[in-house]
């Protein structure tokens, strides 16, 4: 299975949940394309959801000889979107952690909202964040007994200027539809999830909408946005529920 992070996570975010999903499945992630130990040649080159699927892609047909369990939040859960359409044959079952998508749910006010962060970052990456996070993640109050992120490896502002220099604009950039992912379906099952502790906001609307699309039930996770982090032992057995039952789990038309 392959664990793909949101925001500027690095691999060692998930390391609890990737701990305990071992037993069962050979854990696969990594640092996204220009964050901390992956780097880029070329610095100026825009990155793309697109992009950013290839690499997952590759990733995959390098270390996996069948398709693999995806599982990704926020970013990465519409990085593991695009991989699904773009790529099928790679992916058995997708989880889609709160993806944000403004193409399946519009709301005017949060795209205001993300402007402002766009125009803060310019000046102070680290307060647009905090500014970011209150968006996403700010009613989320509870965490498992002894979760924690391993320690960053990487430069957290250089991270955060390639984040908002690149992998913010692309995510808003992204025009991904419910018809492309639908099409997907051949070969992957594909499962929108949304935190218990994030009804209601944004990314959360966004979960629902995308599975009332694809004759779905949304599936609920232990926390919130960050749930993969934040409550890794309660993710991983729902996880393994996901990955056993996927296909099942189809609302009727």
């Amino acid at each position: 299975m392959l664990i793909i992070q949101g925001g500027v996570s690095e691999a060692g975010a998930t390391e609890q949940l990737a701990e305990a999903l071992a037993h069962a499945y050979r854990v696969i992630s990594y640092d996204r394309r220009g964050l901390s130990r992956s780097a880029v040649s070329d610095e100026t080159l825009p990155a793309t959801m697109s992009r950013h699927a290839e690499d997952a892609a590759v990733l995959l047909a390098a270390l996996a000889t069948e398709p693999a369990h995806v599982v990704g939040a926020s970013i990465g859960a519409l990085t593991a979107l695009h991989l699904a359409v773009q790529h099928p044959e790679r992916v058995a079952t997708l989880v889609a952690h709160e993806p944000p998508m403004a193409a399946v749910v519009k709301d005017h006010e949060r795209e205001e909202a993300l402007d402002q962060i766009a125009e803060l970052a310019r000046k102070d990456v680290r307060a647009a964040i905090r500014r970011m996070g209150s968006l996403t993640g700010g009613r989320q109050s509870t965490t498992e007994d002894g979760a924690r992120s391993a320690p960053p490896v990487g430069d957290i502002d250089a991270n955060l200027r390639r984040f908002f220099g690149h992998d913010f604009p692309a995510v808003r950039a992204s025009q991904l539809t419910t018809g492309q992912i639908a099409a997907a379906r051949s070969a992957s099952a594909i499962v929108p999830t949304g935190g218990i502790e994030s009804r209601g906001q944004w990314e959360y609307r966004c979960a629902h909408k995308l599975a009332q699309d694809l004759q779905r039930d949304l599936e609920e996770m232990p926390g919130g946005h960050n749930g993969l982090i934040s409550h890794p032992w309660a993710t991983a057995r729902k996880l393994d529920f996901l990955f056993r039952n996927a296909r099942t789990h189809v609302t009727a038309v």
